[in-house]
């Protein structure tokens, strides 16, 4: 299995990954790397995650078959409109955003005002993978491996593309899980976005001379925290709504649990500590 030439623009944590997978499994002639800094581009070649790299968009993308946009949410809407016009005929464009339902809809605009210059194909897609780090420093090629894919195919996805584009992702390890935009966003917003925000706040009220009492249980609970900040705040602007929701949900279970506590229902609190203990129970990661 073969997909030609493959653009990543981006080669951090999740581009350089990818581009590590393509290279050792011999799935893409070439890999070609773009980034906005040299330097980056140097260690992603010293790494060997591309074949090429490159600052200059238009000299990458004219004759690849599959471009991928692993910027960070904010980037990606801006990066898919310069892009499009420069692709080849019946080329595939897709991303790896953590928000669905903004740039798909953003994405298909221009893909409709080129559709009849260039056939283009846009397929959203997101890994369920990565950790708080970034950076190509941190990639590796079996990032994908036991992890979970979603794709969020529209009408102007063609099913010849999103077949490539999922059997691109199996090859790089992942299961793949085909989801509508806003539903996507909706999932995340309770699976990623608010334990970010979660540990984020739990950061925050911990004073900073308690820290040394910590031990792994803080530990794990705040790792995330450590994420980028900026990246986070374009995920939190374009998944607002859903992300709200889920905040609601949470401070209603916080609340009830503070009542709980204040007046001394101790088998209440049992009872979700239970229920808790049993939902997490029936959960493994990979890493456990």
């Amino acid at each position: 299995m073969n997909f030609g030439t493959v653009t990543i623009i981006g080669t951090g944590l999740i581009g350089g990954s990818i581009g590590l997978g393509l290279k050792k499994k011999g799935l893409a002639k070439r890999v070609l790397g773009v980034g906005h800094r040299k330097p980056s581009i140097d260690k992603a070649l010293k790494m060997k995650a591309i074949d090429e790299g490159t600052t200059d968009v238009e000299a990458s993308v004219s004759q690849t078959d599959i471009v991928i946009l692993a910027t960070s949410v904010d980037l990606i809407p801006d990066l898919a409109e310069n892009v499009i016009p420069l692709m080849k005929e019946s080329a595939i464009l897709t991303d790896v955003g953590s928000t669905k339902g903004y740039i798909v809809s953003q994405i298909n605009k221009y893909v409709k005002d080129k559709r009849g210059k260039n056939n283009l194909n846009f397929i959203g897609a997101h890994p369920l993978a990565g950790s708080e780090q970034r950076g190509i420093e941190s990639a590796r090629p079996d990032l994908f491996e036991d992890s979970v894919c979603v794709l969020t195919p529209t009408d102007l996805s063609p099913k010849k593309c999103v077949e490539k584009i999922a059997n691109m992702w199996k090859a790089l390890g992942a299961e793949i899980s085909i989801l509508k935009p806003h539903v996507h966003d909706e999932i995340v917003a309770f699976t990623s976005h608010l334990p970010h925000l979660i540990a984020s706040g739990l950061t925050n009220v911990v004073e900073e001379k308690h820290w040394k009492f910590g031990a792994n249980g803080l530990r794990d609970t705040t790792r995330i925290a450590s994420g980028d900040p900026k990246l986070w705040l374009s995920i939190c602007k374009q998944n607002r709504v859903k992300i709200i929701e889920a905040l609601r949900c949470f401070s209603e279970e916080i609340g009830s649990m503070l009542r709980d506590m204040e007046e001394e229902n101790d088998n209440e609190i049992l009872n979700k500590l239970k229920s808790a203990k049993a939902l997490r129970d029936k959960k493994r990661w990979k890493e456990e």
